[in-house]
């Protein structure tokens, strides 16, 4: 079990991660409705509950709400067929994927006559929610590729999230749409939903959650607000215990307010606990903030943040896939490595192991980037191709926690082929890191199988985007199912918008 930070913030002694009942969600709406007195052209959160219209929840359980009545979703694998559809809203998903993912690879003898059977009593729950909204009925369409909830993706909870975390604006616009998106999290997600792929689904969900509130603080630390931060940030933190960016923002924002004190205590059990749960020190910003409270100086701004670059109308990128959490730094104390390696030395114990897959994979990644530099390019496309198999080994066998350590490794081969991408690269890593859920890992594994390197850089998230709108096109989720026709297709549309040429043959974008 972990051991809670307890230290008192903010009048209030820090309670245990079990019993702290507090959200976030109440004081960042509250933050909002401020925002929004300031900003009379921000967007105004919806009371969805309280209208007339159609609300498909999947933070906290699993409901459907019209004309602000909650209307029964069926069992809990019923329930799971509606999440793998509303995930996807307006794209068409496999049956071989719904199937995957609503009985995690242990099928009923006749898994798509019980599909069907759920598929129709969902029908006729958005009948029922049409009947009560007066609206137009949200409709489960056949496509030969598989089958697709047409619904305007807003009326999901975590799509409407996507959506305004990754809203533009000024501060204080970004700062509205992200206390907005927070106060849609009523508790875990997909509450009464069980399986692999739920889970995964959560523990993304929970990352970008976590990396929105952080973008928050740090935005309202900026605007000159840090008594809103410090009211806010610690019912988040003691549920993200190993969130180094949150807590040296929670210090920031109490040295800000006179708390001083408190900030040197709560680094010192955040130290304590990333030494007792991770055997490793805080990381360079939590050391930074340390040491300018220790000479009680100003604190400095929080690190820049990259805009999104701009993206040609006719090639906007859908709302990404929910990120999972940044990899964490493990290291062994010191004095026990030396004891180790003196018992080794001495014969008294075996030698360590071999160094673990992820470790051999990202390894073929600097390999590769080696040969790369020395001139090799043949040699480097087989060693980049070995990595890229390996990859998808990796992702696998534990996507959860391999996925999170080699997405770095991915993204640096992708800028060597000439792909970037107009989102931060944080969200990046979180598609590259979950198969299950994006088509990123496979479109990308494609392209390093391949040994394709562009003359001049084409966006990942658009060239998805585009890849993704092909009529008769599924989502996929191996580069086995990638259609090379299409993608190519893709990469030139993206390419086109993003340069303003007329290219149409694909080898022309290929470095010789």
């Amino acid at each position: 079990m972990r051991n809670s930070v307890s230290v008192e913030s903010n009048g209030r002694s820090a309670q245990p991660l079990a019993l702290c009942r507090r959200t976030l969600f109440a004081d960042l709406a509250a933050t909002l409705r401020s925002s929004q007195n300031r900003l009379p052209t921000a967007r105004r959160a919806v009371e969805r509950s309280g209208g007339s219209h159609v609300e498909f929840r999947l933070f906290g359980e699993v409901q459907v709400w019209s004309a602000g009545r909650s209307l029964s979703v069926g069992t809990p694998r019923q329930q799971a067929v509606l999440v793998a559809l509303l995930v996807d809203a307006r794209r068409p998903v496999a049956i071989d994927t719904l199937v995957d993912r609503v009985w995690d690879g242990s099928p009923p003898a006749d898994p798509r006559a019980v599909l069907y059977s759920h598929l129709s009593r969902i029908r006729r729950l958005l009948a029922q929610a049409a009947t009560f909204s007066g609206e137009e009925e949200a409709r489960i369409v056949r496509r030969h590729a598989g089958y697709m909830l047409d619904i305007d993706p807003d009326s999901v909870d975590v799509h409407r999230f996507r959506r305004l975390s990754e809203q533009g604006g000024d501060d204080e616009q970004r700062a509205a749409a992200l206390a907005e998106a927070l106060a849609l999290w009523r508790g875990t997600p997909l509450g009464g939903v069980h399986g692999e792929w739920a889970a995964r689904l959560r523990s993304g969900w929970s990352g970008r959650r976590l990396d929105a509130a952080v973008r928050w603080a740090r935005i309202e630390l900026d605007l000159g607000r840090p008594a809103a931060v410090v009211t806010t940030l610690p019912d988040l933190a003691a549920e993200y215990p190993l969130a180094e960016p949150l807590e040296a923002l929670f210090m920031r924002a109490l040295h800000a307010t006179g708390r001083g004190a408190e900030a040197l205590d709560r680094y010192t059990a955040v130290r304590r606990h990333l030494a007792d749960e991770l055997g490793t020190d805080p990381g360079p910003e939590l050391r930074a903030v340390h040491r300018t409270l220790l000479e009680d100086e100003p604190l400095p701004s929080a690190p820049p943040r990259r805009a999104p670059a701009l993206v040609s109308a006719t090639a906007v990128p859908p709302p990404p896939p929910p990120p999972l959490p940044m990899p964490v730094r493990r290291r062994a104390p010191a004095v026990l490595v030396t004891l180790l390696a003196a018992l080794v030395l001495q014969g008294d114990v075996t030698a360590p192991p071999a160094p673990q897959p992820v470790e051999h994979v990202q390894a073929l990644f600097a390999a590769a980037r080696k040969l790369h530099h020395d001139g090799k390019a043949t040699e480097a496309q087989a060693k980049l191709a070995d990595a890229a198999r390996r990859y998808d080994d990796l992702l696998d066998l534990d996507p959860g926690r391999n996925g999170p350590l080699l997405a770095p490794a991915v993204v640096e081969a992708l800028r060597w082929a000439g792909v970037d991408f107009s989102v931060a690269e944080a969200s990046v890593w979180s598609w590259l890191a979950s198969k299950e859920s994006t088509p990123y890992p496979a479109i990308s594994q494609v392209f390093l199988l391949r040994g394709w390197r562009l003359r001049a850089p084409v966006f990942l998230d658009v060239i998805v985007w585009n890849y993704e709108q092909a009529p008769g096109v599924t989502s996929p989720r191996e580069a086995a199912d990638v259609r090379i026709d299409v993608l190519e297709a893709a990469v030139i549309e993206g390419s086109n918008s993003r340069h303003g040429t007329h290219v149409r043959e694909f080898g022309q974008l290929l470095e010789p």
